[in-house]
């Protein structure tokens, strides 16, 4: 995988990002969420609750980017199918991901919008297609018949 780990065009799989895919979501949620905070009266509850979002999710950002970061290391080291830690690394850049997506989906009607910030559904191909078999809809979720 080290030699086809490169940044995607197009995602399809949360495996493939990059540190460099977190920077311009940071930098448009970062403006997005700045208007929010500048919408909202001085010393208001609301002005409070923008300028926290704000933060949280600039420190989501950093957290992701950080993520990536040892994702990298992992797939540069060969090290992409070790049990435990590094699949729970995975997992959590797959979350993260997510979450943060979900932040500038708010904002989808805004022209900065990328549609490439959207949750991805599988780890990478093996991922999904173990998803496909197990949700086979031609012979149900459990494909010899009922539930044992």
């Amino acid at each position: 995988m080290a030699a086809d780990y490169r940044p995607r065009e197009l995602l399809e799989f949360s495996d493939d990002l990059h540190h460099e895919d977190v920077t311009p979501l940071r930098a448009f949620l970062s403006a997005r969420l700045g208007e929010v905070v500048e919408a909202q009266p001085e010393g208001s509850a609301a002005r409070f609750a923008a300028e926290r979002l704000a933060d949280i999710t600039l420190s989501d950002c950093i957290h992701l980017g950080d993520l990536l970061l040892v994702w990298s290391e992992v797939v540069m080291d060969d090290r992409v199918d070790v049990p435990g830690e590094v699949q729970r690394l995975r997992q959590d850049v797959m979350l993260w991901w997510e979450r943060l997506c979900e932040t500038a989906d708010g904002f989808r009607e805004h022209p900065g919008h990328n549609p490439r910030w959207r949750a991805l559904r599988y780890l990478n191909l093996a991922h999904a297609e173990l998803m496909a078999s197990l949700t086979d809809s031609s012979r149900g979720g459990y494909a010899g018949g009922a539930h044992p």
